[in-house]
């Protein structure tokens, strides 16, 4: 069994307190609710661990199942009515596709901080932030995995067969295969005897032959995408000798990627060799408010301080009509 320095057994004692006292728990020995507004300062945090979760929607919803809210959407709302013969018609912004509900499930998110690292940290003075710092990167990551590599939910996950959280939740891109087939293309290949000869064209046919005609002008659509496919379009402009001024202007061409008219985002955990095209608030995860718990308990007969989290969340795209996902896409050459 291993013993703590007492330092950091005072560090980790602190830590558990303060974590259960702004939370309002009265005993911080004991699993408690998550507090309403740290819920919604945990989202603005885990907002700011990606560049990715920073662009779509992370929202509170108040029933675990129901509509989608319809945020992002590209309503129109102008007309004209002859009053004289008809009553003016609102646009109902939140009337989307009835395609599916959302419906949110539980998601553990269960750390362990083992004492034989954690008491290399105890007379650190931002002992406390850096557990902290630890489970909110984590969760967050997590999050954007299970978005893109989820395909289902298990009774119990696996961690060695599914490394990328596939079976914890339903991620974007699977419901855009269930649900939006008609805008899922698997398996393309690019080149100079294919019908597309690059990345370039095949965007553009999806924006305009794929993309509901409303939305195809929409600011925002971006090509959300693995970095491999970018890199290739970009690979003989960088691997060439420039003058300093050239390499300026290749490098400044290189940071303002774009696939067809659109601007590229590679984000992390995207599947290899895949295109989306959407706009990022046409994502979203929706969090059950008040379903957020937690217990912070020391295991020693197994050396460690485990944080046991867990929340209700559901991955949406809320409006399938805005979206096209390209999968398996091979460059020849």
């Amino acid at each position: 069994m291993f013993t703590l320095d007492p330092q950091t057994a005072l560090q980790l004692e602190q830590y558990k307190q303060q974590v259960a006292r702004v939370n309002g728990a009265q005993n911080f020995n004991a699993a408690f609710n998550v507090a309403p507004a740290i819920e919604q300062k945990l989202i603005e945090v885990y907002r700011q661990i990606t560049d990715f979760l920073g662009k779509i929607n992370i929202q509170g919803v108040k029933n675990a199942h129901g509509q989608k809210l319809g945020l992002g959407g590209n309503k129109t709302a102008a007309s004209t009515t002859d009053t004289r013969s008809q009553p003016r018609r609102p646009t109902d912004i939140f009337d989307l596709e009835a395609v599916d509900d959302y419906l949110c499930t539980k998601t553990n998110s269960d750390i362990a901080y083992m004492y034989e690292v954690i008491d290399n940290w105890g007379y650190l003075p931002d002992f406390q932030k850096r557990l902290a710092n630890i489970a909110v990167q984590i969760v967050a990551e997590d999050m954007q995995r299970i978005g893109f590599n989820g395909t289902h939910r298990a009774k119990t996950s696996n961690k060695d067969l599914y490394p990328l959280l596939q079976d914890v939740n339903i991620g974007w891109l699977e419901k855009i295969r269930a649900y939006n087939p008609e805008r899922h293309i698997d398996g393309i290949t690019i080149g100079a005897g294919q019908e597309f000869k690059n990345m370039d064209a095949l965007v553009e046919m999806a924006i305009n032959e794929l993309i509901a005609e409303q939305h195809r002008g929409a600011s925002g659509l971006t090509a959300i995408t693995s970095r491999n496919l970018v890199s290739d379009k970009y690979v003989g402009l960088l691997n060439q000798t420039h003058s300093p001024t050239e390499q300026i202007a290749a490098n400044a061409l290189y940071q303002k990627k774009q696939l067809g008219s659109l601007p590229v985002d590679t984000p992390a955990f995207f599947v290899p060799n895949g295109l989306l095209i959407t706009t990022h608030d046409n994502l979203s995860i929706y969090k059950l408010r008040g379903s957020q718990r937690r217990h912070i308990i020391d295991e020693p007969n197994w050396d460690r301080t485990t944080d046991y989290q867990s929340v209700n969340e559901c991955y949406v795209v809320e409006d399938y009509s805005k979206t096209v996902l390209i999968e398996n896409i091979v460059l020849e050459g």
